[in-house]
């Protein structure tokens, strides 16, 4: 049927200017190419349509009921163009993934000025790592925010700017502590596999010592779970988190921080971009993060 829709409007073009030279004017095509719709389209509804008389054209019985479905198909065109034409003007939202520490406790504060940079609603989505490099493969998301870089040829990763990694307990600690002291503390983990107690176990590692040492009572399985465990808890639990995810609660004095002699816990957070989608929006927000770090 979609073949035949151009000869159904040239039948239209033909019945409204009641001329197959007029109608070729408007169509821009030649008076045989008209004809020739034309007969393709009778031929196609097994039917003579149109009939030449000296003073123009008349509609056959056949025509005059072929007009309507034929108006009735204008009509169904008509819309969809129109929504064509909104699609085309419709400015679609810049879609932002982020790591769960990052999408809560970061980047709320720059969403602000990013729909300004890009002129666009900003939609920001929070998953893990490796969901977020895959949907920025099948182009979900525009852009990533990552706390480590997963292998993918295609994905280029820059980095944006430190993470802070913290001791903390909802009671007071000392604020300096060796590490082993920190054995006599009950703790809550992340659950094994998790990005943030690789990185811990492999910065601790370097400097000799192990998570297993830890008086480890349970695991939680995500950065914000784990938080509000510790801060509703009515005993004195310790753990390990990003300093972002705590900030508030710590300045409120509603969570303890200490820092352990001789050991800097920190990991990097990456921006993850397509190599060939980095346009002029990409550009600009990577100079705007780098430049405010």
């Amino acid at each position: 049927m979609f073949r035949y829709i151009d000869k159904i409007y040239t039948f239209l073009v033909v019945y409204e200017t009641k001329s197959f030279s007029k109608a070729s004017k408007i169509l821009q095509v030649s008076q045989p190419a008209v004809t020739q719709k034309i007969k393709q389209l009778e031929e196609f509804i097994g039917a003579k349509l149109i009939e030449r008389k000296k003073n123009g054209i008349i509609l056959t019985q056949k025509g005059k009921y072929f007009l309507e479905i034929a108006k009735n198909l204008q009509d169904c065109v008509d819309k969809v163009s129109n929504r064509i034409k909104y699609f085309k003007e419709k400015s679609l939202p810049f879609i932002i993934g982020a790591s769960s520490t990052v999408g809560n406790y970061i980047l709320p504060n720059y969403l602000s000025y990013l729909r300004k940079l890009t002129n666009k609603e900003i939609n920001l989505i929070v998953k893990n790592n490796s969901q977020l490099i895959n949907q920025l493969k099948n182009n979900e998301i525009d852009i990533a925010f990552t706390t480590t870089k997963i292998n993918e040829p295609n994905i280029e990763y820059i980095e944006w700017k430190k993470d802070t990694i913290v001791f903390f307990s909802n009671k007071p600690l000392p604020k300096t502590m060796e590490f082993d002291d920190l054995t006599n503390y009950e703790f809550l983990c992340r659950e094994d596999g998790s990005v943030l107690k690789k990185e811990i176990s492999r910065v601790l590692k370097s400097h000799g010592k192990d998570c297993n040492n830890f008086n480890i009572t349970s695991y939680v399985d995500n950065s914000t779970a784990l938080k509000f465990t510790i801060l509703n808890a009515h005993k004195q639990y310790v753990s390990i988190i990003s300093y972002n995810s705590i900030k508030t609660e710590v300045e409120e004095g509603k969570l303890f921080i200490t820092k352990i002699k001789g050991i800097n816990l920190n990991r990097t957070i990456y921006i993850a971009i397509q190599k060939e989608k980095k346009d002029d929006i990409i550009k600009n927000i990577i100079n705007y993060l780098l430049l405010n770090n």
